[in-house]
């Protein structure tokens, strides 16, 4: 084969080894090319569910025979007669291919041995994990594929670090951070059309995914979705699109391909139809990346083997932006942020029921919380725009301070996400932030004519709080910057309502010229 050689499509049949008859089964497609290689003649393979396969060609290619060991581990003979041959680039009804750069090493070090193509498909949703062949000119080949999961197999579910959802249930636990977590846990949404996305800390080319129906109601089960896949959030390429699925049972697994796999770090999953309930529900979306390379070794007919070693390219595709979402902005369920910002077992948060849960955490708005170049004002009440303007009218006010003219320098966090989320929970977030204050602009403070605004310390292990009007907050916020004053000096010092309202300004000293 050389390196513009057909795709080889089989029809397959296959026997017991205690039966006379031959019973047909799934066709089998091959395509091995590249880096000087011959016509094959012998052709081996294993997949990921433990199957194993092995058979020889006809010098003509027209036919084929071996055996299997099938994932049950029941061993059946195969013959195979050619279907017909189509050229690599039309490619071959859905298959799935690998394409990679590749190295050989031997005593004179590593060197370029140009691209290999394989193609393996014998009709098993299982994908390749080795492949061994040798060519009419007497050269073998074996590969073994490398997984880019840290755990080394090809489910790469571990390296999600965020679920987001348009939809859940909390109360009850039954979040979106359950999806990834490999429990029997599952998502519950009140509406039978919902978003999830699927965030990673780098690209992966995922090539299946996994959907498990939950334990009850199997009208709740997902009928129709679409899976995209994205390298920033905003512009996306549809993946894989599926209309009339259903599940048998309860807790079942069901693997889909992605005809033509990218690598993206970010996956969302729109599912746009059930089978007729008002909700959805999913126990687990799990993925699966065939791998990053290979290693393995190549012997010329009669000479030693050497090294051979390979990186997957993954084929470029152009993104292209989906509609969004209609009705509100999807909540942001936390499934793990270590890798972006090492949190405490504390980030989790108490639900009205006393489970323990993830609260819902906006990756873009805690990423401007936690990289602000001055202390952080989170809005957190979005009930009324117009008392919104007044009360930030008051506190970005300009004001005479000392001899001066100054404004309070401040980062306003203006995410919706954030709606209705307390002091308390805010600071669970914060223990690693630069910032040693933030600042929250909640209902108490549009409530009030006089637009108190929560002030946190949140560089301690128990953070601490007060209120400050904005007059009195221009004060506390300068003379905390500067260590010209200290926290007691200011919460020790506020009225009975918990609100401090007196400037300091006639008991402090002047502030340096270079303030």
């Amino acid at each position: 084969m050389s390196d513009d050689a057909s795709v080889f499509t089989f029809r397959l049949r296959q026997r017991a080894w205690d039966r006379a008859e031959w019973l047909p089964r799934s066709r089998l497609l091959v395509h091995v090319a590249g880096g000087g290689i011959a016509v094959l003649e012998q052709l081996s393979w294993g997949t990921e569910d433990g199957a194993q396969s092995a058979v020889g060609f006809s010098p003509d290619m027209a036919w084929c025979y071996g055996h299997r060991r099938t994932a049950d581990g029941d061993v059946v003979e195969m013959r195979g007669e050619l279907d017909g041959q189509r050229d690599y680039s039309e490619g071959a009804d859905g298959a799935r291919g690998y394409e990679f750069d590749t190295e050989v090493e031997d005593a004179g070090g590593g060197h370029p041995a140009g691209r290999l193509r394989l193609l393996i498909d014998d009709g098993g949703e299982a994908p390749l994990r080795w492949v061994a062949w040798r060519d009419r000119l007497g050269n073998a080949y074996s590969v073994a594929l490398r997984s880019e999961s840290p755990s080394g197999k090809a489910d790469v579910t571990d390296l999600v670090a965020v679920v987001w959802t348009s939809a859940e249930h909390t109360d009850e636990g039954e979040v979106a951070a359950n999806l990834a977590e490999g429990s029997t846990s599952k998502w519950f949404a009140p509406n039978n059309r919902a978003s999830l996305e699927f965030q990673l800390p780098q690209p992966v080319a995922v090539d299946r995914y996994v959907l498990t129906s939950a334990d009850d109601a199997p009208d709740r089960d997902p009928a129709a979705w679409t899976l995209f896949g994205s390298t920033d959030g905003n512009l996306w390429r549809t993946l894989d699109t599926r209309t009339g699925q259903s599940f048998a049972d309860r807790h079942q697994s069901r693997t889909y391909r992605i005809p033509e796999p990218g690598s993206y770090d970010h996956y969302r999953l729109d599912i746009t139809d059930n089978n007729g309930s008002p909700d959805l529900q999913l126990e687990a979306v799990r993925f699966f990346a065939d791998g990053s390379g290979f290693v393995g070794y190549r012997q010329g007919a009669g000479h030693t083997p050497i090294a051979y070693r390979g990186t997957r390219i993954v084929r470029e595709s152009t993104d292209v932006p989906t509609a969004p979402l209609s009705g509100k902005l999807p909540d942001r369920c936390m499934r793990r942020l270590e890798e972006f910002h090492p949190l405490p077992a504390e980030a989790e948060l108490a639900s009205p029921s006393g489970t323990r849960l993830p609260r819902a955490v906006p990756p873009a708005a805690l990423e401007i919380l936690l990289n602000a170049a001055s202390t952080p004002i989170v809005r957190t009440d979005f009930s009324d725009d117009q008392a919104w303007e007044t009360a930030w009218r008051d506190i970005t006010t300009h004001r005479e301070y000392h001899d001066g003219d100054v404004v309070l320098d401040v980062t306003l966090v203006d995410r919706p996400e954030f709606e209705g989320w307390t002091g308390e929970e805010l600071a669970t977030l914060l223990p690693h932030t630069t910032q040693v204050r933030v600042l929250v602009a909640d209902a108490v403070t549009l409530a009030s004519p006089e637009h108190p605004v929560l002030v946190m310390e949140v560089a301690r292990e128990q953070p601490r709080f007060f209120r400050a009007t904005p007059n009195a907050l221009v004060d506390v916020e300068i003379q905390l910057s500067i260590d010209n004053m200290g926290w007691e000096d200011f919460s020790d010092s506020v009225d009975p309502d918990g609100v401090f309202r007196t400037s300091t300004t006639d008991q402090i000293p002047p502030l340096p010229n270079e303030y």
